[in-house]
């Protein structure tokens, strides 16, 4: 008499075709390789182990990890699949943000200072990097028209596009810095330009904003050259923290100005940043007097913007109010307390 062996259940990890046909797949999302060359739907029963972020083209490298895994027979940790989070805010508050990040070319045509750039960082050199001097002269260019110009436009796409060539062959981290900011002011021309005759939105701009702030967070050193007075060191330091800050903005508004919503990703909320934000305009004694203050100002810009929108912030700067607007969709006047006027704009 035979007795019935109960078999074990298996997850078929290949695509239903290559299955059907009986062939290797190598299981790539969203199509594997074969589905892809012969141009034809993939769908897969079980979800495959590879995970592929829509923002990474490198999928190559997380498959050959997971067959050589596989061959070993060594476990290994594989990427997590990146959250992201879909807001839509009104048009009062989207028209507030794309204002704001227009008026950073124009800020820095006129004293080459912005939210994010400071000239206390090259304040020993006789001039600023020459990143930072071409883009200076296109955001001059840009501040005499009331529109993006039919000849600058041209300017600024050849501009980015050796910026982003550029910033991939730097050779320290202050110029790659640099670079990030020419780039940010760049693209604060070209995408957020007011003609209605402007391209469509872009996931490939989408994706160079995400990687551009990926790239300065994990390359920013850990310590500062002994070198740097306490307040350039706090400067770069504030530089570099606010520059992928707005870097991740611009992404938001870009989208919520071609799209009304804007996608966010919990990385950008763990950002640290420092709520000491009237040291940015000042200089002397009163700089030294804000830098004596406890080191527990620094915080994540998640809990920074539900302090600013619960009211517990006094006097909020202009960039304190890009970033509640940017990151819960108030506007200042909702929150319990009003601005100050000690607070320098420009």
């Amino acid at each position: 008499m035979t007795t019935d062996v109960t078999r074990p259940p298996t997850l078929r990890r290949s695509c239903q075709a290559c299955a059907r046909g009986k062939r290797r797949c190598d299981q790539r999302l969203p199509r594997c390789s074969r589905c892809l060359s012969r141009r034809i739907d993939c769908e897969y029963v079980n979800v495959p182990l590879t995970v592929v972020s829509n923002l990474d083209t490198a999928s190559s490298k997380t498959s050959q990890s997971l067959q050589s895994t596989r061959s070993s027979g060594t476990p290994s940790i594989h990427p997590p699949l990146p959250l992201e989070i879909t807001k839509g805010y009104s048009q009062t508050i989207i028209a507030f943000l794309v204002t704001g990040m227009q008026s950073y070319p124009s800020a820095f045509a006129q004293n080459l200072k912005t939210h994010f750039i400071h000239p206390g960082l090259w304040s020993n050199r006789s001039t600023p990097p020459s990143p930072i001097r071409d883009i200076h002269a296109l955001c001059k260019m840009h501040a005499q028209s009331t529109t993006t110009s039919a000849t600058l436009l041209p300017l600024l796409k050849q501009k980015s596009t050796a910026l982003l060539r550029q910033i991939n062959h730097s050779t320290t981290f202050a110029e790659m810095l640099a670079i990030a900011q020419a780039l940010l002011l760049a693209q604060c021309m070209l995408i957020l330009a007011e003609d209605p005759s402007a391209s469509p939105y872009s996931e490939s701009i989408s994706a160079m904003l995400f990687n551009l702030g990926q790239m300065l967070w994990k390359q920013a050193p850990i310590q500062l050259p002994g070198s740097l007075s306490p307040r350039r060191a706090w400067l770069f330091a504030e530089s570099v923290r606010r520059t992928i800050i707005v870097g991740f903005m611009l992404r938001s508004v870009y989208s919520l100005k071609k799209r009304n919503y804007s996608v966010r990703t919990p990385f950008v909320d763990s950002l640290p940043f420092d709520m000491r934000t009237a040291m940015w305009d000042e200089d002397g004694d009163e700089w030294s007097a804000g830098s004596t203050e406890p080191l527990d100002s620094m915080i994540s810009l998640h809990q920074y913007s539900s302090m600013l929108e619960r009211g517990m912030v006094h006097g909020i700067s202009d960039f304190g109010g890009l970033i509640l607007a940017a990151c819960k969709g108030r506007a200042l006047q909702e929150v319990p307390y009003p601005r100050v006027n000690w607070y320098k704009a420009y």
